[in-house]
């Protein structure tokens, strides 16, 4: 298990960088300034476009060196660490406890669509439990990690540590603030989890009889109902630092939210529930809140 812990650990080093890039991004921080572009192929209109992610990354490499680009790198390895522990002793927890208890047999028994129905939310339910005790562990460390990261933008420095972090949220924000944006965080895993285990487990029931099959089709589901759950992830992102006395937290970037609802209507309303989700044709949709000499100026400004 510690090997896995180590392998796990390795990966997230190894592509941090984009994930920072991509949080930022998520959080408004567009430095780069966008081109005129043609749609897929060539075809169709021209429209603004964002340079990719690996650009993006350059830029942070130009500003911060090479160990710019692990801003946050460690509260995220042990968030994710934490979170996963959590996660595998609770399911390994419930169920021993659903394994050992004695099931009780039903008229229904026969009934193999309600046996794999009844068999399905209980197997789901157990996963999400799990999954939401693991995102209640390590959402302080979430919130530090995010944080970190946003200080690109204003070059502050309250945050460079977690000890620093941790006084820093607790001064401003109270015990709350290290939990800020957990909410939609929780949904959206609840949600990914449901979707994607019902879709999966009914196809795979169906359509696929090879074990090993079986699991590369939950994969898949799983990153493409993610999709539908992105805007969920959006909104814990930018509420971990609303209100965060950070420059990315203030307009233009990010506007001051009343809650996790408000803030992913207003991004909805604005075309931007994806904002963040693309690493290439990173076209300019909606309305970012921020004008095209006001881009031009943040570039000069924050870096």
């Amino acid at each position: 298990m510690a090997a896995q812990y180590v392998a796990s650990a390795g990966l997230t080093a190894v592509f941090h960088p984009i994930g920072y890039a991509k949080v930022l991004i998520q959080l408004g921080h567009e430095p780069l300034d966008p081109g005129l572009t043609k749609t897929w192929f060539g075809l169709g209109k021209e429209k603004f476009c964002y340079p990719n992610i690996f650009k993006y990354i350059k830029h942070i490499y130009k500003t911060d060196g090479f160990l710019g680009l692990y801003r946050g790198v460690g509260p995220r390895i042990l968030s994710g660490f934490v979170g996963n522990y959590v996660d595998k002793i609770v399911l390994k927890a419930v169920k021993g406890q659903r394994l050992g208890a004695k099931s009780e047999p039903t008229e229904e028994a026969n009934d193999e669509l309600i046996v794999w129905c009844k068999t399905f939310f209980k197997q789901t339910s157990e996963e999400v439990l799990a999954k939401c005790c693991g995102v209640l562990a390590s959402q302080p460390l979430h919130v530090i990690m995010i944080r970190q990261m946003a200080q690109f933008v204003g070059g502050e420095t309250e945050y460079n540590s977690i000890f620093s972090s941790v006084t820093e949220i607790y001064h401003n924000d109270g015990i709350f603030g290290f939990f800020a944006g957990l909410a939609p965080r929780v949904i959206g895993e609840m949600l990914l989890i449901f979707v994607s285990n019902f879709v999966s487990q009914l196809f795979n029931k169906y359509f696929v009889e090879d074990k090993e099959l079986q699991t590369y089709c939950g994969a898949g589901f799983g990153l493409l109902f993610g999709q539908f759950t992105y805007p969920f992830q959006l909104a814990s992102n930018v509420m971990a630092v609303n209100k965060a006395g950070l420059v990315v937290s203030r307009y233009p970037f990010m506007d001051n939210y009343t809650s996790w609802v408000d803030c992913m209507l207003s991004l909805r309303g604005r075309g931007l529930s994806h904002r963040g989700s693309a690493m290439f044709f990173r076209y300019v949709k909606g309305d970012t809140g921020i004008s095209p000499s006001v881009f031009v100026a943040g570039s000069k400004q924050f870096k």
